[in-house]
């Protein structure tokens, strides 16, 4: 009994680092496409920089203030749009159609289910398995040691499964806005 206890404290222990692993990977990815990302800004924004030196040369006051005010409009649109899409609604603040208001309308509410769902998937196949791994112990063409060391087992896998999902899954939330 205390071997067992062992091993579950064990499993849940290292279901828990593979998912904060997991999520410090996927965390690296993003920092690293950022990373990119700003790059190639720099690069944009150093050959902008240039054109607006050349153009600075003939009327450096006039295009030093248009600069200054583009600048500042599109650090606002880029935060905007960033805003934007972490929020995205597909439905609402669209002309079209209405036909396809209603499929944008379905891409909102089947975007919105996604992570509910999935919760409620794996709450259901996990008390199913445990559910099952139970029925092994009153099985008559198992043994009872066989039943105990194959329902263990079960047991382990599914808490490493339930720990690695749970930290993975809310290791993982955007940050929050100010």
């Amino acid at each position: 009994m205390i071997e067992w206890f062992g091993d579950a404290i064990t499993t849940i222990v290292s279901g828990g680092v593979t998912g904060i692993l997991g999520s410090a990977v996927q965390s690296y990815s993003n920092y690293k496409m950022k990373q990119l990302e700003g790059d190639q800004e720099s690069k944009r924004l150093a050959h902008d920089k240039e054109m607006v030196r050349i153009e600075a040369q003939a009327n450096l006051s006039i295009v030093e203030q248009e600069r200054s005010a583009q600048n500042d409009l599109y650090q606002q649109n880029l935060q905007l749009a960033s805003y934007q899409h972490d929020s995205a609604k597909y439905f609402t603040g669209s002309n079209a159609p209405a036909w396809i208001l209603a499929l944008l309308g379905l891409v909102d509410v089947l975007r919105g289910l996604v992570r509910p769902c999935l919760t409620t998937y794996m709450a259901i196949v996990v008390t199913f398995i445990l559910f099952e791994a139970n029925t092994l112990l009153g099985n008559a063409s198992v043994n009872t040691e066989q039943a105990v060391t194959i329902t263990g087992d079960i047991w382990q896998t599914v808490m490493y499964l339930a720990t690695t999902i749970f930290f993975w899954w809310f290791g993982q939330r955007p940050p929050k806005r100010p």
